[in-house]
């Protein structure tokens, strides 16, 4: 076991000396080891992507690239940290978002809103007083890091936005979703008597993705492939490192 764990260290030591001093019993060690920190990193990757692909699957945006499995998990990490900070269910989150712009970071509707959950400027104004951007332009006039088109940006202003509306309503989400689309004031006024077809047709195809997201356990997959991305960062660096040694090991005695 000592052997094991001190078999990078003694090929090391030995790549300083003229002569081979290690014997076979710590190469095969030192190769146990690297081969383990491969299958870890290999099996890091595969939960990653695949639970990311089965949860976005789930919530209506499969990722068939690998450029879109990591914007994925960057929003995934985004979704938790907000809904945390401003005690909303991040499913709800998941699947707002989802109804909103199925997950298109540069999404404009016909009423101008923009972004992953669908902020208007003056809703954006509104979250974001002393912000630079003010959500008034295209997504190629905007380089700003808190830009509204920026997905980290736009989470937190539209999860503090919807936090407000359920406060707004004394916890009523179905209300706060209403005022969501089809603006406070016309909740306010009406209720639940003159909403919009559009708005009934809006909370209906929120809840029943939620439902949905619920009974799949879809937060549980989000974690686990979150949580196998941030272990693969570790996995990685060891298994290069380990790489790197063998091959200077190599250079140096062979």
């Amino acid at each position: 076991m000592l052997m094991f764990v001190f078999s990078p260290f003694l090929l090391i030591s030995d790549c300083f000396r003229k002569k081979k001093r290690v014997n076979n019993e710590v190469v095969f060690a030192f190769s146990l080891m690297l081969t383990l920190a491969m299958l870890f990193t290999a099996t890091c990757i595969w939960v990653s992507q695949s639970q990311n692909k089965k949860a976005f699957a789930l919530i209506g945006n499969f990722a068939a690239t690998q450029e879109q499995l990591g914007e994925n998990l960057a929003f995934s990490q985004d979704i938790s940290y907000y809904a945390l900070k401003y005690n909303i269910d991040p499913l709800l989150v998941y699947a707002l978002i989802d109804q909103e712009s199925k997950f298109d970071r540069f999404a404009v509707s016909d009423q101008n809103a923009k972004g992953l959950m669908q902020l208007t400027p003056s809703t954006w104004q509104e979250m974001n007083p002393n912000g630079v951007c003010d959500a008034t332009h295209d997504r190629y006039q905007c380089h700003e890091t808190e830009c509204v088109f920026c997905p980290g940006a736009n989470i937190a202003a539209g999860t503090r936005y919807l936090s407000q509306l359920v406060e707004r309503f004394d916890g009523e989400v179905g209300f706060a979703l209403e005022a969501y689309n089809a603006g406070s004031a016309t909740v306010d006024t009406s209720r639940d008597e003159h909403i919009y077809p559009e708005t009934r047709s809006f909370t209906r195809n929120i809840a029943q993705k939620l439902k949905t997201l619920r009974q799949n356990r879809v937060l549980d997959l989000i974690n686990l492939a979150v949580d196998a991305r941030q272990a693969l960062k570790w996995a990685g660096g060891v298994t290069l490192a380990l790489w790197s040694i063998l091959l200077a090991w190599l250079i140096k005695k062979l």
